[in-house]
């Protein structure tokens, strides 16, 4: 499934073309940008510097993805739209080459690339992988036929493979014998005897059973959802923005315009913070904002985004209890898991911000299940028991520790979580104040407790039901 930011710019575009709008052109600029955050790890589609059109058609596209779609003859024509909309709109990253030397260096581009795109001596694994199973009939959007073809090429005679892989064979001889799995445009290759990796194998695994709970009727739930800090916090950011804030080639706004940001949020970053990244609850903020449209950035200044309206509706309590409920749990969603990361194009950045996204979910699947508040260091023993490895190093304990805080914070925010301290707990003086962080979110304070608020029970028993797990309820009272 696509990214938010990528299935965002698809709508856009979409909405403005209207009926204009070719189909095939749409899928394969979806395509192509969900390939560039998956492999350039650019995940920022309107975020475009020299070579970038070079780099998707030709060294990604055309050796990675398969026709679908009518890729080799549209792909340069979804750029080419691409970039006529975030000109017309003013949504180019400010940190983005001229419209006019993009659209020239994909011209160039687009010249080399129906020829880039047959020539098979450059092609994937996954891409030859994938053009056979297109080429036998396969829907490669159903998982199932996929595994079956994958399982009939397993067993398939040498002259078959040879068909398939081609050129790789040369370079690859193992390949010869390998045992393959294919998921999700991907495709691992195997000695056999071998397991695949994780993400190649069904989750055989049977659901965790979830113990009936009560709700809180729906009206104070929204009532809840509209008193949570995030909400309020993100409002205050979109009419921050309002006017139009200018900002810099980095794509922040300028010290004395951070200083009013941080104002309008409450917060007390200092005087030497220069833009939202020097002050931890700042840039939080700053990326919740963007990734729910509360905030949208174009190329010389930040703008309230299309999503303040229904924030503001639900704030005011002009919103119904159902968009009430809805519009906050799409936000607690995102915070919880993370905002999109800004630039994942250095590596360890990259590793860090997916090995941090799924330890706050995890702390309130197992918050759902307790029966009392949880002792904060205890819970991160146990998560560290169910998912790590029994030898997991010092560091990696210390990451789990930091991820699962910094999902839980996110969580109290949302009003999803309570977390209490105890009165006479021993505080450092200096290390949450520096980061402008509560202390228990930065380290471990003996005697810190985290429990579900009602708000957060509702939270979790809806995700739960999104995954098809049973989540069952207790019959009310009277």
């Amino acid at each position: 499934m696509s990214e938010r930011s990528v299935l965002r710019i698809v709508r856009d575009v979409h909405g403005r073309l209207g009926e204009r709008a070719d189909e095939d052109v749409l899928l394969c600029l979806e395509t192509l940008l969900e390939a560039r955050r998956s492999w350039l790890a650019v995940p920022d589609p309107t975020l475009w510097k020299t070579g970038d059109a070079h780099r998707l058609l030709i060294e990604l596209a055309a050796t990675r993805l398969t026709n679908a779609f009518g890729m080799d003859e549209h792909a340069p024509a979804a750029l080419r739209t691409l970039f006529d909309f975030l000109d017309a709109t003013d949504r180019f990253h400010p940190a983005s080459k001229r419209a006019a030397t993009l659209r020239k260096e994909l011209a160039k581009a687009a010249a080399k690339f129906p020829a880039a795109m047959a020539d098979e001596s450059q092609w994937r694994l996954a891409k030859r992988l994938y053009t056979a199973m297109r080429a036998d009939g396969v829907d490669i959007a159903d998982d199932v036929k996929v595994a079956a073809w994958t399982k009939a090429f397993n067993t398939s005679p040498a002259a078959r493979r040879r068909a398939v892989l081609g050129a790789l064979l040369d370079h690859t001889p193992e390949l010869a014998t390998a045992k393959f799995a294919a998921r999700d445009g991907q495709v691992a290759a195997v000695r056999r005897g071998t397991e695949f990796p994780a993400e190649f194998l069904d989750d055989l695994e049977p659901p965790v059973a979830q113990p009936p709970i009560t709700l809180s009727p729906a009206a104070e739930l929204a009532d809840q959802a509209r008193a949570s800090a995030v909400i309020s916090r993100l409002v205050a950011c979109g009419r921050w923005a309002a006017e139009g804030k200018k900002v810099t080639r980095q794509g922040f706004p300028s010290p004395s315009d951070t200083a009013g940001l941080a104002d309008a949020l409450g917060f007390e970053p200092g005087p030497g913070a220069r833009d939202p990244r020097d002050h931890v609850p700042l840039i939080r903020a700053w990326r919740l904002a963007l990734d729910v449209e509360a905030l949208q950035l174009h190329r010389t200044q930040v703008v309230a985004g299309p999503g303040l309206a229904a924030i503001e509706r639900l704030l005011s309590g002009d919103a119904g209890t159902e968009e009430t409920l809805r519009t906050w749990h799409e936000i607690a969603d995102v915070a919880i898991t993370g905002p999109a990361a800004l630039d994942l194009r250095d590596a360890e950045t990259r590793e860090l911000s997916e090995f941090s996204r799924p330890w706050g979910p995890r702390a309130l699947g197992e918050l759902y299940r307790a029966e009392e508040p949880a002792d904060l260091e205890d819970l991160v023993d146990e998560l560290v028991a169910l998912y790590e490895d029994p030898d997991i190093d010092d560091l990696t304990f210390e990451l789990v520790g930091a991820a699962t805080r910094a999902g839980l914070l996110a969580a109290s925010e949302a009003g999803v979580v309570e977390v209490t301290i105890p009165a006479d707990a021993e505080l450092p003086a200096t290390t949450g104040a520096l980061l402008g962080e509560p202390a228990w979110a930065v380290i471990p304070v003996q005697g810190t407790t985290v429990a579900l608020t009602p708000l957060g029970r509702y939270f979790v028993r809806e995700n739960l039901m999104a995954e098809g797990t049973d989540a069952p309820l207790l019959e009310p009272t009277s």
